[in-house]
């Protein structure tokens, strides 16, 4: 793995979006329902409203979770954070806000918890997401803490991260195309590798270990199938129920 500093410790188990099985995802509630079901790293996803504030949200558009029309990048945060986060997964969750980034991170910082920042940019905003989401980290995330790790499925934001935050692990999102890992991995000096658990055997966890990956896979719910993964020598479990998989894993 050439020139692959710096390292990252996975953990067992990471919370999807905090705790998305039971909380609406990239939700305060959400995060503290995972800190409280023993998780100790969230993963989550970063972009950045129309003012260039980095917050909380999956979707490029708003329909899904926020029951409105219109693209994320196109409110300000101030608008952004007047729109419903909560409501969609349930009724007692109605006035739950999009959070910042910032807030997030200071959640994290607050419980001694780590994160896997997915970075999820809007169209054509890859580089200065990146950009916005390093500077507020070299501000206000602890110098003594390990760093952050940062994940996408987006090869330019992994370039971006590379060449301005090289200290900051990285780690490359797979979905179902799996014929150039090898080389993006190398090409973005990744510390780690997110496939696709339907796509992991045995063969592929033994090629990602064999060229000195830390494997952490998405999105694994079935406690048998972790069990599985976690055999086969996946070191991380992606999960929407984190108190389900650490007593599955334990």
């Amino acid at each position: 793995m050439a020139n692959a500093t710096p390292v990252v410790t996975l953990p067992r188990v990471q919370a999807h979006r905090g705790a998305s099985g039971v909380r609406p995802e990239n939700t305060m509630t959400s995060f503290r329902e995972a800190l409280a079901q023993g998780a100790t790293w969230t993963e989550f996803d970063v972009k950045l409203s129309k003012d260039g504030v980095p917050l909380l949200y999956h979707d490029k558009d708003l329909k899904r979770t926020s029951g409105r029309e219109g693209l994320v990048k196109d409110f300000t945060f101030s608008e952004l954070r007047e729109f419903e986060a909560g409501s969609w997964f349930g009724a007692e969750f109605a006035g739950e806000k999009i959070p910042s980034f910032e807030e997030v991170m200071q959640f994290h910082i607050e419980n001694g918890m780590q994160a896997n920042i997915e970075f999820k940019p809007s169209d054509n905003e890859e580089d200065e997401t990146v950009k916005v989401v390093v500077e507020m980290l070299e501000r206000i995330w602890p110098k003594d803490r390990p760093k952050p790790l940062f994940s996408s499925f987006k090869h330019r934001c992994l370039e971006v991260a590379r060449d301005i935050a090289p200290a900051y692990p990285r780690g490359l999102l797979i979905y179902d195309d799996l014929e150039n890992w090898k080389e993006d991995a190398e090409r973005l000096v990744c510390t780690t590798i997110h496939p696709w658990h339907k796509t992991l055997t045995p063969d592929l966890v033994n090629s990602f270990q064999q060229a000195g990956y830390g494997i952490a896979t998405y999105t694994v719910n079935d406690p048998a199938r972790a069990q599985e993964l976690v055999a086969m020598g996946v070191d991380s479990i992606i999960t929407d129920n984190p108190a389900v998989m650490i007593k599955a894993l334990s």
